[in-house]
């Protein structure tokens, strides 16, 4: 039996070892990875392919989604970022926007973004994804 109530919330389940990948074939509706790029998408997707047949599940049914580091340009990191931030260590409002572009062409279909700035600077922050970002992706 799945871990969740009819018309709940969805169960996203992490993790990039192949148990992982298996619990969140059996159980989960989405994968859920932290910092990936297109390529490691694309790798997870095709590991999900592979345990798919194990485990009994069409893995096209298992949305894929990540939580992303992001640090706009004009900010600075107000602590060590884990990892490669989206749209590189220089990112501009161009190299996010083709990131995004390349993660979702391999399959991702939801990012939350972890923005590590200062709490003071947040807003302005936000401010920047949402007139970079969502707007640019928000009229496609």
């Amino acid at each position: 039996m799945l871990p969740s109530t009819e018309g709940g919330p969805g169960v996203w389940i992490g993790g990039q070892s192949d148990a992982a990948l298996r619990r969140a074939l059996r159980f989960g509706d989405a994968w859920h990875g932290s910092g990936v790029d297109a390529e490691a998408l694309t790798g997870v997707r095709a590991r999900l392919d592979a345990l798919g047949d194990e485990v009994g599940r069409d893995p096209g049914e298992l949305a894929l989604t990540a939580g992303l580091f992001l640090v706009p340009p004009g900010f600075t990191p107000a602590v060590k970022v884990p990892g490669r931030p989206l749209g590189g260590s220089d990112a501009s409002a161009e190299s996010v926007r083709d990131e995004l572009g390349r993660l979702s062409d391999a399959g991702l279909v939801s990012a939350s973004l972890w923005l590590p700035v200062v709490t003071e600077e947040l807003p302005d922050a936000l401010a920047w994804v949402a007139g970079e970002l969502v707007s640019h992706f928000s009229d496609q």
